[in-house]
């Protein structure tokens, strides 16, 4: 069946896939070998004073928020919708519409892309 297929397909890609065996060389043995530490020299260096600036503060500044406009009320899409491509054939004893329907929209918003009501761009 195609499952086994896949499955001795994925078994031959595994098998592929896989290193080569290869012959290792011989592990050369550790050998310590001391290094010589160069020593420790102190250098001082002296730090930078403190030295206090004072910034004048900004004056406070109270801005209202701008609050948002009540939401609209939806009258429906500007554009009809006869439930293409159905639109002609009776479904559960109900008939679509042959022709789009026009709807009543209010024109002082606009819509959206995805079909909300919005404040039309100046």
């Amino acid at each position: 069946s195609i499952m086994q297929f896949f499955v001795l397909l994925s078994v031959v890609a595994a098998a592929i896939a896989a290193p080569a065996p290869q012959e290792s060389p011989v592990a050369e043995a550790y050998v310590h070998e001391e290094i010589a530490a160069e020593p420790y020299v102190h250098a001082e260096i002296a730090a930078e004073p403190y030295v206090h600036e004072e910034i004048a503060a900004e004056a406070y500044a109270h801005i209202e928020p701008v609050v948002a406009a009540a939401p609209v009320a939806y009258a429906g899409y500007p554009y009809g919708f006869a439930g293409y491509p159905y639109a002609g054939y009776p479904y559960a004893g109900h008939f679509g519409y042959a022709a789009p329907v026009a709807y009543a929209a209010d024109h002082t918003t606009c819509i959206n892309n995805v079909g909300s009501v919005v404040p039309c761009a100046q």
